[in-house]
């Protein structure tokens, strides 16, 4: 019990550190997300866009955007947000 107490005290203090150090590496990486889903049938159609990105200099951009069309009528809504 007392030896796997240890071993694990052992391993935190290997993890610990190099988590520390490693994760600022990771979040100055630039970052893109992109997806889309359409889809159209006997009651209308529909279409889905999600987009976002962040870079090493700071520049971010968020836009999503959602299209409908049926027999009722049409509906559209868009956001976008974006900063230097």
């Amino acid at each position: 019990m007392i030896a796997t107490t240890a071993r694990r005290i052992v391993f935190a203090g290997i993890v610990i550190p190099a988590l520390v150090l490693g994760a600022p590496a990771v979040a100055m990486a630039d970052t893109y997300y992109e997806a889309e889903y359409s889809k159209a049938g006997s009651h209308g159609a529909f279409s889905y866009h999600v987009k976002s990105y962040a870079d090493d200099d700071g520049d971010v951009f968020f836009k999503k955007s959602f299209s409908k069309a049926g027999s009722h009528g049409a509906f559209s809504y868009s956001v976008s947000s974006g900063s230097d």
